[in-house]
């Protein structure tokens, strides 16, 4: 099988900077040592996947420079998909509070393939799910058929940084004035494990993953959702912010997925969410 990480993000030097000099992870930097997680070269990231049998990786960038005056990462987006462009997808970060701007930026990114979706943080921008700054970028995903990355779960040692603009309530709606926008919610929405899983059930343009839920309360339900009445949209991803990305695959293997479950989760729905760039992965 070739297996499709629909949130990869590399462990070099200059992405892992991204949060260790980024102001809104100064805490949980301090709290979890994360300054002296090991690195490695993105030649090495790239061989690792390959030795994994993952044959392809959504690289997301952030934006929240408003909000946290941090840089984008999208640059180092470009340089990921430069140095292996059949490895990387690109995904380029989005921030609202830069209006037209970002619009037109991002819609030039399309226009020239460097980002094959968008990427949004709306608890870290401070900005609802639902609010109208995104709208223009929801609309131009739906006219190029990307995806949305959105990143809403859990949020620890982050001061100052609300859950509820990633709330369920928020999703719903965004979901259904957007029915064609097809919404990978990274980090599954939790701790709303049930809410969210019943905002998927009505809308079939939302996919998850849980890669930073599974082992938290409320985690098994997002197992019995892949198992059962949401087979088809379930996804993996490996980014929370960072992990061993063989670990986060012994860990799927851990969780009592079905075959079929576990199969959809590696490859075939990814196919769906990310649609005509993938199709011949």
């Amino acid at each position: 099988m070739n297996i499709i990480d629909c949130r990869y993000r590399p462990n070099t030097p200059e992405w892992m900077a991204t949060f260790t000099r980024n102001p809104v992870y100064a805490e949980y930097v301090e709290l979890t040592h994360f300054d002296r997680k090991p690195t490695q070269s993105l030649a090495a990231c790239a061989a690792q996947l390959a030795s994994l049998g993952i044959s392809k990786a959504l690289v997301s960038g952030r934006d929240i420079e408003s909000t946290y005056a941090s840089p984008s990462s999208n640059g180092l987006v470009d340089a990921c998909v430069a140095a292996f462009p059949d490895l990387f997808i690109g995904i380029y970060g989005y921030d609202p509070h830069k209006g037209m701007r970002a619009y037109k930026a991002m819609r030039q990114a399309f226009a020239e393939g460097r980002s094959l979706g968008a990427s949004i943080e709306p608890a870290m921008a401070h900005c609802a799910l639902d609010d109208a700054r995104y709208y223009p970028l929801y609309a131009l995903c739906c006219d190029h058929d990307l995806p949305l990355l959105v990143t809403a779960g859990l949020s620890p040692h982050m001061p100052g940084v609300l859950l509820s603009p990633t709330s369920p309530a928020a999703l719903d709606k965004v979901a259904t004035d957007f029915p064609d926008l097809r919404i990978l919610v990274s980090h599954g929405g939790y701790p709303w494990a049930g809410e969210t899983i019943a905002v998927c059930l009505r809308h079939r343009n939302i996919y998850l993953d849980f890669s930073s839920s599974i082992n938290k309360p409320g985690g098994e339900l997002y197992v019995k959702a892949a198992n059962d009445c949401l087979a088809d949209r379930f996804v993996f991803s490996s980014a929370n912010p960072f992990v061993d990305v063989d670990k986060a695959l012994e860990q799927i293997g851990r969780l009592g997925l079905s075959d079929e479950a576990r199969d959809n989760m590696l490859h075939k729905n990814a196919l769906h969410l990310i649609g005509h760039p993938l199709h011949n992965a």
